[in-house]
């Protein structure tokens, strides 16, 4: 009776130690990766914008006739719609005092004005466009309008700083009087005509009627690179 209980209870000991043994949950680690993997695709199909990305700089001014003031500065502003957002890299700017009096008289004006600024948007709309405000001073010191330029941001990629096919010019347009007594006016003060808010020259419904002649020509070396744009369903081509 005695051996037969203890073969018995031997026998319960081994059956319970069996039934505790558990094999490894390696599913719970896979069941993990594949939820983060999910988060990961959720994240990125929820992508509410894309960003802009633009290095660059406004390179120099050429006047065909020469300029009318011995030194030149140039004062530029980006501009963009409702939708876009200003992330990095300065809104406003200011160059430095330039001239080409010690070469002929229409060779170009060189600033060398470096700009990088990124934006992020929801929406092409509104698309960011730089406007430039040219001024001359003369050896008295007095500042004159010499006229506005305006651009619009590349959309597509960016090539090599020696690529000259990433160089793009833009008119510089200088108000002009709108009848005779405004004109003797103006030569009487000295003063060429301005205008009072130049972002008018950025809305075509805006600027009809305006009286504009082309005085040069600025020159612009700038590069883009866009993030983002395919997961909002925006697919450009170069």
């Amino acid at each position: 009776m005695s051996g037969y209980g203890a073969g018995n209870s031997i026998l319960g000991n081994q059956s319970t130690g069996s039934k505790q043994v558990k094999p490894k949950q390696k599913p719970k680690k896979i069941k993990k990766e594949l939820k983060c993997a999910k988060e990961t695709m959720d994240s990125k199909a929820t992508a509410s914008y894309f960003s802009l990305s633009i290095t660059g700089q406004i390179v120099s001014a050429t006047f065909p006739l020469g300029p009318d003031k011995e030194f030149v500065f140039l004062r530029y502003e980006l501009v963009a719609g409702p939708d876009w957002q200003l992330v990095s890299g300065p809104q406003h700017g200011l160059t430095q005092l330039a001239t080409n009096k010690h070469g002929h008289f229409n060779e170009p004006i060189v600033f060398s004005m470096p700009i990088e600024v990124t934006y992020k948007s929801t929406s092409p709309f509104g698309w960011p466009q730089l406007l430039v405000s040219v001024f001359g001073r003369s050896g008295m010191g007095r500042e004159v309008l010499m006229g506005y330029a305006h651009i619009h941001l590349p959309v597509f990629g960016s090539r090599p700083a020696t690529d000259e096919s990433c160089e793009r010019e833009a008119s510089i347009l200088l108000p002009k009087c709108p009848n005779m007594i405004a004109d003797v006016t103006s030569w009487l003060l000295r003063r060429e005509p301005e205008l009072k808010d130049p972002k008018v020259l950025l809305n075509s419904m805006k600027c009809k009627g305006l009286s504009m002649e082309s005085y040069g020509s600025l020159k612009f070396q700038l590069h883009t690179m866009m993030r983002g744009a395919r997961k909002l369903g925006y697919k450009w081509h170069a």
